[in-house]
């Protein structure tokens, strides 16, 4: 299969060829073409479209989720570059949950910032960013062009370094906004990833939401081993 691809010059979104016609160019019977493509499929490499065929599948983007700071310097890392679309960018009073979250009185103004990242031109990631405007009261001047990393002009301009970071991913299916936003169909399932950063001194300035294009990442987790092992 891999070679096929290979001689084919077969790159990402091309069709392969059916189970039937692959297993009589390689002379191997239907339920082995199968468990191939099952492989293939958990490794990433190709993509099954229910009535449409199979496809080569795009190389996912590793991304580092317990890595903090922006989503831009953490692909930047392996070479991937971004482009970042701002959709909205208001001022709202906090609700509950978000008030929560950042240790902050309900209704207090925050900056409410929602942009579409694009990878190789293809809606990737939906980014929410939820910050007190007290923290930084004329973001809404400072972070003027799409090409600027919002952590960067956190902390050049206002001193919130991220120190820590709080994380939670899960899988689940794309409100009707995301599915709009990142070109997605009906009932398609994402990625979200879910925090709160900190600086060094505790203040909570982001509440963060990104969710992510499945098809297109791969997700990295890191553990440590705890300091001080309990014996049981």
């Amino acid at each position: 299969m891999r070679r096929l691809i290979a001689d084919q010059e077969l790159g990402p979104g091309d069709r392969l060829p059916s189970e039937v016609e692959i297993a009589a160019m390689a002379g191997v019977s239907l339920m082995t073409v199968r468990r191939a493509m099952s492989e293939l499929g958990t490794a990433g490499t190709i993509q099954r479209v229910q009535g449409k065929g199979t496809f080569v599948r795009s190389t996912r983007i590793h991304a580092e989720s317990t890595i903090m700071g922006g989503l831009q310097q953490t692909l930047a890392l392996q070479g991937v570059s971004l482009r970042t679309l701002v959709m909205s960018f208001v001022e709202e009073p906090a609700d509950k949950d978000t008030a929560a979250r950042l240790s902050i009185p309900a209704g207090t103004a925050v900056w409410r910032i929602v942009r579409v990242r694009f990878v190789d031109d293809r809606r990737a990631v939906r980014e929410v960013a939820v910050i007190p405007r007290i923290l930084a009261p004329d973001l809404d001047a400072r972070f003027a062009r799409e090409d600027q990393s919002l952590y960067e002009v956190l902390a050049r301009d206002y001193g919130l370094s991220e120190t820590n970071e709080e994380q939670t991913l899960i899988a689940r299916l794309a409100t009707s906004t995301e599915a709009t936003d990142l070109a997605l169909g009906a009932g398609s399932f994402v990625v979200e990833i879910t925090g709160v950063s900190a600086s060094s001194s505790g203040t909570a300035f982001d509440s963060f939401t990104m969710v992510f294009v499945p098809s297109l990442f791969a997700f990295r987790l890191r553990s440590a081993p705890m300091a001080d092992p309990v014996v049981l």
